[in-house]
């Protein structure tokens, strides 16, 4: 059986050009976000195996996803956030494998900076379009 990637492209609100790309493995679902060409971290967004036994829970708000760092730098907990985030999206459309994310991180900076919420937003809505699709 051959696995193939499903891939959307963006552009963010200050001109980044992304591509969010999806590869679904029977254990495992892969996401990449490059940024500008540029794909630095990488995390595994696993979900807490009390969450995926209560189905009830399964709620957005209530999703224990907690990024380990793989590659890049556990110091910048803004991007820990992100990645974060982009777990409880991922795993509020159903999903229940293990998910590892991998992004450019040098888009999003290390300090809070105006601007942050809506580069969040973009990212969490193609996220949400990429996950979504059946493809």
């Amino acid at each position: 059986m051959e696995i193939k990637p499903t891939e959307i492209q963006g552009t963010a609100p200050d001109g980044a050009g992304f591509r969010f790309y999806k590869v679904d493995f029977v254990d495992k679902l892969v996401v990449g976000i490059v940024v500008d060409g540029v794909m630095d971290a990488l995390f595994d967004l696993p979900l807490s195996t009390l969450k995926v036994i209560d189905e009830g829970v399964m709620k957005e708000d209530s999703l224990g996803v907690e990024p380990v760092v793989l590659v890049g730098d556990p110091q910048n907990l803004k991007l820990q956030v992100v990645a974060g985030q982009i777990g409880k999206v991922i795993y509020s459309l159903g999903n229940r494998k293990n998910v590892i994310l991998s992004m450019g991180l040098r888009w999003w900076g290390r300090d809070t900076e105006e601007g942050d919420f809506d580069k969040l937003v973009f990212v969490l809505e193609k996220v949400r379009e990429l996950v979504g699709s059946r493809g």
